[in-house]
């Protein structure tokens, strides 16, 4: 998988000793980012919508609980341009 590729994954939010996790529902697990909206969804079953930026990290794009509808679209091309100038 390359860096920069859009993943849709679903598991729970558990707090790390210096970020937030997302334990996978079939095993394993994804560093996220940090992001303001995450202290919410600790211990809750989400699905999260992000794109890889390392071996096992994640910048969130998007996030929902399970049984929720997906938040508004981002716009795309803003998104991408902040995220391609780091």
């Amino acid at each position: 998988m390359p860096l920069g590729t859009l993943h849709t994954i679903e598991g729970t939010i558990r707090r790390g000793k210096h970020n937030h996790v997302l334990a996978v529902h079939g095993g394993g697990e994804w560093e996220l980012e940090h992001d303001r909206r995450l202290p919410k969804y600790v211990d809750a079953s989400v699905t999260v919508e992000g794109v890889r930026t390392g071996f096992n990290r994640l910048e969130v794009v998007r996030i929902k609980r399970d049984g929720e509808e997906w938040p508004a679209k981002p716009n795309w091309t803003t998104w991408f341009n902040r995220w391609r100038k780091r």
